[in-house]
């Protein structure tokens, strides 16, 4: 450490401000790289897509001025009833103001009867606790019979 002491001050001013870049540079990759992880791991938890896989197809549509075939998309939480804030509304008069719920979890859509008046129904069978769905499943809510798809 005896140099040290012999380096005059402007190269010993030149020497900190020289570990001060190093140091400043270092840090700031090094917050790049994290903030690249997380941005990446994010897109892994995403899948890639804005939402859960799946959507419902209007098979028959009751008395709600859809028309067959017409897409409704879903997200995590779906709420299907004849109540504006529904994420799904239905406007027909067998459907409750929040008659069923679909809900993601752990990879698959789950769909809970919300104790309508009429019921809900999967592939004709009556929904008493969360059920879990595949695609192609026919859900009837009301004169309303709707296809989970893919």
């Amino acid at each position: 450490m005896e140099w040290l002491t012999q380096l005059p001050f402007e190269w010993f001013v030149l020497l900190l401000r020289l570990v001060f870049a190093f140091l400043l540079y270092f840090f700031i990759f090094l917050v790049a790289r994290v903030t690249l992880r997380e941005l990446a791991a994010v897109g892994e938890v995403g899948g890639g897509h804005d939402g859960p896989p799946g959507h419902l197809i209007v098979q028959s549509p009751g008395t709600t001025g859809l028309r067959p075939g017409t897409r409704l998309p879903l997200e995590p939480v779906t709420v299907i009833g004849r109540h504006p804030s529904c994420t799904i509304r239905l406007d027909d008069s067998f459907v409750s103001t929040e008659h069923a719920q679909l809900t993601w979890e752990h990879g698959r859509w789950w769909i809970a009867d919300l104790k309508s008046t009429n019921g809900t129904r999967v592939n004709g069978r009556p929904v008493t606790a969360p059920t879990g769905l595949r695609y192609g499943d026919v859900i009837e809510i009301g004169d309303v019979r709707l296809v989970l798809a893919p």
